[in-house]
């Protein structure tokens, strides 16, 4: 900041704090990048747990990852609805429609899938 002496002429009075200054993070682990979430064959279903007065909790449960936390409920009723339709979707999943069985990467599809593509 310019700061005038007493003869007038302005100069230039650099301030020593501002060459202490260090630029920081608080985060005090560097960034990772999460785990690829369970495969099919890894998943054990999902389950309903009480986390506090008014509040439910879906957890995902696989053999490589544990149990790891989905979505949050003010209700019972809605978590075990949630828990219930992913649980069903996974024991019987929904047939893929005719436009995504021809999109899908031939390698990636099951037997069953190469069995109803050919028989479009």
């Amino acid at each position: 900041m310019p700061q005038a002496k007493t003869d007038d002429s302005l100069t230039l009075k650099l301030d020593p704090m501002i060459n202490n200054i260090e630029i920081g993070s608080t985060r005090e682990q560097s960034y990772r990048a999460q785990p690829a979430p369970p495969t099919r064959k890894q998943l054990t279903g999902w389950t309903v747990e009480q986390v506090g007065p008014k509040m439910w909790r879906v957890f995902r449960n696989s053999t490589t990852e544990g149990k790891q936390a989905i979505i949050d409920y003010n209700s019972p009723e809605g978590a075990q609805s949630f828990a219930d339709g992913c649980n069903g979707e996974y024991k019987n999943p929904t047939k893929m429609s005719a436009d995504s069985l021809r999109n899908k990467a031939k390698e990636y599809l099951s037997d069953e899938e190469k069995a109803d593509l050919a028989l479009l």
